[in-house]
Protein backbone atom coordinates (compact mmCIF):
# COMPACT_ATOMS: atom_id res chain seq x y z
CA UNK A 1 0.00 0.00 0.00
CA UNK A 2 1.21 3.52 -0.77
CA UNK A 3 0.81 6.06 1.99
CA UNK A 4 0.22 9.70 1.22
CA UNK A 5 0.44 11.97 4.24
CA UNK A 6 -1.39 15.28 4.39
CA UNK A 7 0.38 18.53 3.58
CA UNK A 8 1.74 19.06 7.10
CA UNK A 9 3.54 15.72 7.00
CA UNK A 10 4.92 16.38 3.54
CA UNK A 11 6.32 19.64 4.82
CA UNK A 12 7.89 17.75 7.69
CA UNK A 13 9.66 15.32 5.34
CA UNK A 14 11.23 18.26 3.51
CA UNK A 15 12.39 19.78 6.79
CA UNK A 16 13.62 16.47 8.29
CA UNK A 17 17.25 17.47 7.73
CA UNK A 18 16.73 20.43 10.09
CA UNK A 19 14.78 18.76 12.89
CA UNK A 20 14.58 15.30 14.41
CA UNK A 21 11.06 15.67 15.88
CA UNK A 22 7.97 17.75 15.24
CA UNK A 23 4.67 18.08 17.05
CA UNK A 24 1.32 18.55 15.34
CA UNK A 25 -2.10 19.42 16.74
CA UNK A 26 -5.43 18.30 15.25
CA UNK A 27 -3.69 16.18 12.65
CA UNK A 28 -4.94 13.96 9.82
CA UNK A 29 -3.08 11.06 8.21
CA UNK A 30 -4.43 9.43 5.04
CA UNK A 31 -3.45 6.17 3.34
CA UNK A 32 -4.09 5.17 -0.28
CA UNK A 33 -3.73 1.92 -2.22
CA UNK A 34 -1.82 1.50 -5.50
CA UNK A 35 -4.90 2.55 -7.49
CA UNK A 36 -4.98 5.82 -5.54
CA UNK A 37 -8.14 4.83 -3.65
CA UNK A 38 -8.42 6.08 -0.10
CA UNK A 39 -7.98 3.10 2.27
CA UNK A 40 -7.89 4.74 5.68
CA UNK A 41 -7.82 8.03 7.53
CA UNK A 42 -6.51 8.74 11.04
CA UNK A 43 -7.35 11.85 13.05
CA UNK A 44 -6.27 12.93 16.52
CA UNK A 45 -5.60 15.74 18.95
CA UNK A 46 -1.82 15.63 18.63
CA UNK A 47 1.00 13.77 16.92
CA UNK A 48 4.72 13.63 17.64
CA UNK A 49 6.69 12.82 14.51
CA UNK A 50 10.14 11.30 14.18
CA UNK A 51 11.95 9.89 11.16
CA UNK A 52 10.20 6.49 11.24
CA UNK A 53 7.43 6.78 13.83
CA UNK A 54 4.37 8.85 14.70
CA UNK A 55 3.06 8.92 18.29
CA UNK A 56 -0.66 9.79 18.43
CA UNK A 57 -3.13 10.95 21.09
CA UNK A 58 -6.94 10.62 21.10
CA UNK A 59 -6.93 8.54 17.94
CA UNK A 60 -9.91 8.21 15.58
CA UNK A 61 -9.49 6.11 12.44
CA UNK A 62 -11.80 5.20 9.57
CA UNK A 63 -11.18 2.31 7.18
CA UNK A 64 -12.84 2.31 3.76
CA UNK A 65 -13.97 -0.86 1.98
CA UNK A 66 -16.68 -2.52 -0.08
CA UNK A 67 -18.82 -3.32 2.98
CA UNK A 68 -18.90 0.24 4.28
CA UNK A 69 -16.62 2.15 6.65
CA UNK A 70 -15.11 0.71 9.82
CA UNK A 71 -14.38 3.10 12.69
CA UNK A 72 -11.65 2.77 15.31
CA UNK A 73 -10.87 4.84 18.35
CA UNK A 74 -8.31 4.71 21.17
CA UNK A 75 -6.67 6.93 23.78
CA UNK A 76 -3.26 6.62 22.13
CA UNK A 77 -1.64 5.23 19.03
CA UNK A 78 1.76 4.50 17.54
CA UNK A 79 2.27 4.43 13.75
CA UNK A 80 5.38 2.94 12.18
CA UNK A 81 5.81 4.80 8.90
CA UNK A 82 8.09 2.08 7.48
CA UNK A 83 5.99 -1.09 7.89
CA UNK A 84 2.67 0.84 8.21
CA UNK A 85 1.63 -1.04 11.33
CA UNK A 86 -0.30 0.72 14.10
CA UNK A 87 -0.52 -0.04 17.80
CA UNK A 88 -3.59 1.33 19.60
CA UNK A 89 -3.75 1.46 23.41
CA UNK A 90 -6.33 2.48 25.99
CA UNK A 91 -10.10 1.98 25.57
CA UNK A 92 -9.76 0.59 22.04
CA UNK A 93 -13.06 0.22 20.16
CA UNK A 94 -13.74 -0.94 16.59
CA UNK A 95 -17.21 -0.68 15.07
CA UNK A 96 -18.26 -1.67 11.55
CA UNK A 97 -21.15 -0.34 9.44
CA UNK A 98 -23.52 -3.05 10.79
CA UNK A 99 -22.96 -1.99 14.38
CA UNK A 100 -20.74 -4.93 15.38
CA UNK A 101 -18.10 -3.90 17.92
CA UNK A 102 -14.76 -5.04 19.32
CA UNK A 103 -13.39 -3.86 22.70
CA UNK A 104 -9.89 -4.32 24.15
CA UNK A 105 -7.02 -2.40 25.79
CA UNK A 106 -4.19 -2.97 23.29
CA UNK A 107 -4.63 -3.66 19.58
CA UNK A 108 -2.19 -4.04 16.69
CA UNK A 109 -3.35 -3.14 13.19
CA UNK A 110 -1.70 -4.41 10.01
CA UNK A 111 -2.93 -2.26 7.11
CA UNK A 112 -1.62 -4.54 4.35
CA UNK A 113 -3.20 -7.74 5.74
CA UNK A 114 -6.32 -5.87 6.92
CA UNK A 115 -6.27 -7.61 10.30
CA UNK A 116 -5.99 -6.59 13.94
CA UNK A 117 -4.66 -8.69 16.80
CA UNK A 118 -4.04 -8.56 20.53
CA UNK A 119 -2.67 -10.66 23.37
CA UNK A 120 -5.00 -8.93 25.83
CA UNK A 121 -8.55 -9.70 26.85
CA UNK A 122 -11.01 -8.82 24.07
CA UNK A 123 -14.76 -8.79 23.58
CA UNK A 124 -16.77 -8.90 20.31
CA UNK A 125 -20.45 -7.91 20.33
CA UNK A 126 -22.58 -8.84 17.32
CA UNK A 127 -26.39 -8.67 17.22
CA UNK A 128 -27.55 -10.37 20.42
CA UNK A 129 -24.39 -12.44 20.92
CA UNK A 130 -21.12 -11.73 22.66
CA UNK A 131 -17.81 -13.57 22.55
CA UNK A 132 -14.81 -12.87 24.77
CA UNK A 133 -11.41 -14.40 25.37
CA UNK A 134 -7.72 -13.81 25.82
CA UNK A 135 -5.72 -13.00 22.70
CA UNK A 136 -6.90 -13.22 19.12
CA UNK A 137 -6.74 -12.11 15.49
CA UNK A 138 -9.70 -10.53 13.71
CA UNK A 139 -10.14 -9.09 10.23
CA UNK A 140 -10.82 -5.36 10.25
CA UNK A 141 -14.40 -5.88 8.96
CA UNK A 142 -15.14 -7.97 12.11
CA UNK A 143 -16.37 -10.91 10.01
CA UNK A 144 -13.77 -13.55 10.97
CA UNK A 145 -12.00 -14.12 14.27
CA UNK A 146 -9.71 -16.56 16.05
CA UNK A 147 -9.84 -16.28 19.85
CA UNK A 148 -6.87 -18.04 21.42
CA UNK A 149 -7.98 -19.14 24.90
CA UNK A 150 -10.34 -18.80 27.85
CA UNK A 151 -13.29 -18.45 25.47
CA UNK A 152 -16.79 -17.48 26.56
CA UNK A 153 -19.74 -17.12 24.17
CA UNK A 154 -23.20 -15.85 25.11
CA UNK A 155 -26.12 -16.09 22.70
CA UNK A 156 -29.88 -15.64 22.50
CA UNK A 157 -31.91 -17.67 23.34
CA UNK A 158 -30.09 -17.93 26.66
CA UNK A 159 -27.01 -20.08 26.09
CA UNK A 160 -23.45 -19.84 27.37
CA UNK A 161 -20.56 -21.70 25.75
CA UNK A 162 -17.12 -21.88 27.34
CA UNK A 163 -13.93 -23.56 26.15
CA UNK A 164 -10.19 -23.47 26.74
CA UNK A 165 -9.80 -22.47 23.08
CA UNK A 166 -9.03 -21.68 20.42
CA UNK A 167 -12.32 -20.51 18.93
CA UNK A 168 -12.61 -20.02 15.16
CA UNK A 169 -15.63 -17.96 14.16
CA UNK A 170 -16.72 -16.92 10.66
CA UNK A 171 -19.70 -14.56 10.64
CA UNK A 172 -19.88 -14.65 6.83
CA UNK A 173 -20.56 -18.41 6.92
CA UNK A 174 -22.49 -18.27 10.23
CA UNK A 175 -20.33 -20.92 11.88
CA UNK A 176 -18.18 -21.12 15.02
CA UNK A 177 -15.86 -23.94 16.12
CA UNK A 178 -14.97 -24.28 19.82
CA UNK A 179 -12.04 -26.46 20.85
CA UNK A 180 -10.80 -28.15 24.02
CA UNK A 181 -12.86 -28.67 27.16
CA UNK A 182 -16.13 -27.28 25.76
CA UNK A 183 -19.03 -26.65 28.15
CA UNK A 184 -22.49 -25.55 26.97
CA UNK A 185 -25.13 -24.37 29.42
CA UNK A 186 -28.70 -23.53 28.36
CA UNK A 187 -32.20 -23.65 29.84
CA UNK A 188 -32.57 -27.37 29.10
CA UNK A 189 -29.33 -28.65 30.58
CA UNK A 190 -25.60 -28.99 29.94
CA UNK A 191 -23.33 -30.45 27.27
CA UNK A 192 -19.62 -31.30 27.55
CA UNK A 193 -17.33 -32.29 24.67
CA UNK A 194 -13.88 -31.88 23.11
CA UNK A 195 -15.02 -29.97 20.03
CA UNK A 196 -18.23 -28.13 19.23
CA UNK A 197 -19.36 -26.71 15.89
CA UNK A 198 -22.17 -24.14 16.15
CA UNK A 199 -24.35 -23.03 13.22
CA UNK A 200 -26.26 -19.73 13.26
CA UNK A 201 -29.31 -18.33 11.53
CA UNK A 202 -28.29 -14.86 10.40
CA UNK A 203 -31.86 -13.62 9.94
CA UNK A 204 -33.21 -14.95 13.23
CA UNK A 205 -29.93 -14.14 15.02
CA UNK A 206 -29.94 -17.43 16.88
CA UNK A 207 -28.22 -20.82 17.07
CA UNK A 208 -29.91 -23.41 14.84
CA UNK A 209 -27.71 -26.50 15.20
CA UNK A 210 -24.72 -27.76 17.16
CA UNK A 211 -22.42 -30.72 16.43
CA UNK A 212 -20.45 -32.06 19.39
CA UNK A 213 -17.50 -34.45 19.01
CA UNK A 214 -15.28 -36.32 21.42
CA UNK A 215 -16.22 -37.45 24.94
CA UNK A 216 -19.72 -36.05 24.62
CA UNK A 217 -21.70 -35.89 27.86
CA UNK A 218 -25.25 -34.53 27.89
CA UNK A 219 -27.11 -33.71 31.08
CA UNK A 220 -30.89 -33.25 30.95
CA UNK A 221 -32.62 -33.12 34.32
CA UNK A 222 -31.60 -36.26 36.22
CA UNK A 223 -30.36 -38.18 33.18
CA UNK A 224 -26.88 -38.40 31.69
CA UNK A 225 -26.06 -39.45 28.13
CA UNK A 226 -22.59 -40.40 26.85
CA UNK A 227 -21.57 -40.74 23.20
CA UNK A 228 -18.73 -40.02 20.80
CA UNK A 229 -20.83 -37.51 18.81
CA UNK A 230 -24.10 -35.64 19.18
CA UNK A 231 -26.05 -33.48 16.71
CA UNK A 232 -28.62 -31.16 18.24
CA UNK A 233 -31.18 -29.50 15.95
CA UNK A 234 -32.61 -26.63 17.98
CA UNK A 235 -35.38 -25.84 15.49
CA UNK A 236 -36.75 -29.39 15.58
CA UNK A 237 -35.77 -30.00 19.19
CA UNK A 238 -34.06 -33.31 18.30
CA UNK A 239 -30.75 -34.79 19.42
CA UNK A 240 -29.03 -37.56 17.45
CA UNK A 241 -26.43 -39.52 19.45
CA UNK A 242 -23.72 -41.31 17.47
CA UNK A 243 -21.05 -43.83 18.43
CA UNK A 244 -22.47 -46.36 20.94
CA UNK A 245 -24.44 -43.95 23.13
CA UNK A 246 -25.07 -44.81 26.77
CA UNK A 247 -27.93 -43.45 28.87
CA UNK A 248 -27.96 -43.21 32.66
CA UNK A 249 -31.25 -42.31 34.38
CA UNK A 250 -31.41 -41.43 38.05
CA UNK A 251 -34.53 -40.93 40.18
CA UNK A 252 -35.31 -37.37 41.22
Amino acid sequence: MLIKIVVLLLVFSIRSSYATEENLNNFTLTGYDKQNNKKWEIEGESAQLSKEDVALRSVKARLYGDNGPVNMRADRGFLNRVNRQVELTGNVVIKNSEGDSLFTDILHWDQDREVVWTEERLRIVKNDSEVSGEGGEIDTKLTKAVIKKDVKFKAVPQAIIKSDGPLNIDYTKNIAVFNDNVHVLDRKGELFCDKLTVYFDKDEKSITRVHAKGNVKLRRGSSLTYSSEAIYDLKEGKINLLGHPKLEIYPE
